[in-house]
C-alpha cells in the first residue's frame, strides 16, 4: 500500500508541469506602416524596429484568421508598445533586444486586429525569433 502511494505521489510532478497556463490575449491594432508582410513569407508578420535576420529577428507568424473575436478589450498601437518596452533602447545601435521581446511575448495569446472600412478582421498570431 505504501509502494503504491509513493509510486502515485511521485507521478504527480509530471502532470503538474504539463499544464502550461497561458497568459492573457493581447490585441495589437495593425498598423500597416510599422508591419511588412513579405511575398515570399505572406504569413510572416515582420516589424520595422527588428533587428534583422543577422543578428536574429522578431516577427509574427500567422496561426489562424478568427471570423468573430468576442473582446471587449481594447488594441493597443504595437509601435507604442515595443517603443516603450524594456526591450527597446533609442540610443543604442541595435535599439529592439528582438529575442528577450520574443520571450515575454511568447506565452501571450497575441491577435493583430485590422480595421477596413470600419469593419474588422483579426488574425491571431505568435511571437517568432530567427536568426539565420
Amino acid at each position: 500500500m505504501k509502494s503504491a502511494i509513493l509510486i502515485i505521489l511521485s507521478l504527480f510532478p509530471c502532470f503538474i508541469g504539463a499544464q502550461e497556463k497561458v497568459k492573457d490575449t493581447l490585441l495589437f491594432a495593425y498598423d500597416s506602416n510599422y508591419i511588412t508582410i513579405y511575398p515570399e513569407n505572406p504569413n510572416y508578420y515582420h516589424i520595422k524596429d527588428g533587428s534583422g535576420t543577422r543578428i536574429g529577428g522578431f516577427y509574427f507568424t500567422e496561426v489562424q484568421k478568427i471570423n468573430i473575436c468576442n473582446t471587449k478589450s481594447k488594441e493597443i498601437n504595437l509601435k507604442e508598445f515595443i517603443r516603450s518596452s524594456k526591450f527597446y533602447n533609442e540610443n543604442k545601435k541595435i535599439k529592439l533586444r528582438d529575442y528577450e521581446l520574443w520571450d515575454y511575448l511568447k506565452d501571450y495569446t497575441i491577435v493583430l486586429v485590422k480595421s477596413n472600412d470600419g469593419k474588422k478582421s483579426y488574425i491571431q498570431v505568435k511571437s517568432s525569433f530567427e536568426i539565420e
